[in-house]
């Protein structure tokens, strides 16, 4: 996802007027790219600048952010269009490989009929084998159907007469998310699923730990200590003594020094602890670590069952029927021949790739479970406190209580309203009182 898009997602949820700190915090960005891309949109659509007395600068958006910047810029409509014929042609790749299979099944099953249908009919040793043959032959295409309905008969079942239009077509065509049932997953779908997996379960990893570390910052009051956030980080394992995971702690808090504007500040007992200030702090909440990150395991496939039984079913009977087409199909039909053996092959592929998928995926849930330990177990030592890591918690805790009390800073200058009126409003308000 681009710097754009992350915005435009996170400004139609949050509203019209927002900060640089307040972006970067709900979107997980650096404050190096939500800056420019928050003063390109400004320009982009005539928003408003604002100005608060500490210092801060507020943009101020217009409602239907997203149609405005359409309506507005030929580039951004033809980026649209693409992204959806991307989207389309994406989807039609991952349905053709279940087309297929059910296109070439049926066409070895129908072809190999007739020709056994031919052979029984002139030759003169035809008996009952040649017709068991062809009722074997009949009943892979049963089969397939009956497991392919297998889903629509619980409407039936349960009181539903017939079946719904909107069930057809998704006992075929839906994609998760796509039909009906949120979790729909249609058989073309299956076979891709089946064939190649259903993509990183954790693509999208990274800009949740960001989000979990700025939300875990303002909760905090702006102010943390290492070892509270190390289990949001990928650290090696969690040393048993605590000034090596002090150690640890503190070398990892460099990405996020420099992502959040964060800034290294010594406790009256001279310990590190870390502020934040650019991001909007929050009143300060219960003491203690992050929750860990986890990582979710890769899935072999999202089809169910039923799917799986009928992908296995194709493919095994484009594994026996083909080569018995091959050896029987007359050499005046050369498109026989060529058909029989893309079917071989298609189905050693569809056989082969999903066995192949195996050691990979478990060497990579492997891999997932390890880290997920390393980050529980950063979290348990975090939990069970030393008292000198109490002693760092309590310090950050104060500090953090210090900067979220402060009001809301007033705004003194908006770049949508004229400069006198600004100035004589800001008289009739006269300063702000102090304590």
């Amino acid at each position: 996802m681009t710097v754009e898009a992350a915005l435009l997602d996170w400004i139609g949820n949050r509203g019209r007027r927002c900060s640089v700190g307040e972006v970067a915090a709900g979107t997980g960005l650096s404050l190096q790219e939500v800056e420019p891309g928050l003063l390109a949109l400004v320009a982009d659509v005539s928003g408003r600048l604002q100005v608060a007395e500490d210092g801060t600068l507020l943009f101020v958006f217009p409602p239907a952010l997203r149609m405005r910047l359409l309506a507005l810029s030929g580039r951004r409509r033809l980026q649209a269009r693409l992204q959806a014929s991307l989207r389309l042609a994406a989807r039609l790749i991952r349905l053709s490989f279940g087309l297929v299979l059910v296109l070439v099944t049926t066409l070895v099953v129908v072809i190999l009929s007739v020709l056994l249908i031919v052979r029984l009919f002139t030759s003169d040793d035809a008996d009952d084998a040649g017709l068991a043959l062809l009722q074997g032959l009949a009943q892979v295409p049963l089969s397939l159907l009956d497991l392919l309905a297998s889903g629509l008969r619980a409407p039936a079942r349960q009181g539903s007469a017939s079946v719904s239009p909107q069930q057809l077509w998704s006992l075929l065509w839906d994609l998760p998310g796509e039909g009906a049932d949120p979790a729909s997953l249609g058989f073309l779908s299956a076979v891709f699923s089946i064939l190649f997996g259903d993509g990183d379960p954790n693509a999208r990893l990274e800009p949740l730990r960001w989000r979990r570390i700025a939300a875990f910052l303002r909760q905090r009051g702006g102010v943390v200590i290492a070892e509270d956030l190390a289990p949001l980080l990928d650290l090696p394992d969690c040393p048993s003594d605590p000034d090596r995971r002090r150690d640890l702690a503190d070398a990892a808090m460099l990405p996020v020094l420099l992502r959040f504007d964060g800034r290294p500040e010594v406790s009256e007992d001279g310990d590190l602890i870390y502020g934040f200030p650019s991001l909007p702090a929050r009143a300060a909440g219960v003491d203690g670590p992050v929750p860990p990150l986890r990582e979710r395991a890769f899935r072999f496939s999202r089809a169910g069952a039923g799917q799986r039984i009928a992908y296995g079913i194709a493919v095994g009977a484009l594994l026996v029927l083909s080569p018995w087409l091959l050896a029987i199909s007359p050499a005046w039909l050369p498109p026989v021949a060529w058909l029989a053996r893309f079917a071989i092959g298609y189905a050693l592929l569809l056989l082969l790739l999903p066995l192949a998928r195996l050691p990979l995926q478990f060497w990579r849930n492997r891999a997932i479970a390890a880290r997920n330990r390393r980050r529980q177990a950063w979290a348990r030592a975090a939990r069970n406190a030393d008292p000198q890591l109490k002693l760092r918690r309590a310090a950050a805790r104060r500090l953090g209580a210090t900067e979220a009390g402060r009001p809301a800073p007033r705004v003194v200058y908006d770049s949508g309203r004229d400069l006198l009126e600004q100035t004589i409003d800001g008289l009739d308000r006269g300063p702000r009182p102090t304590a």
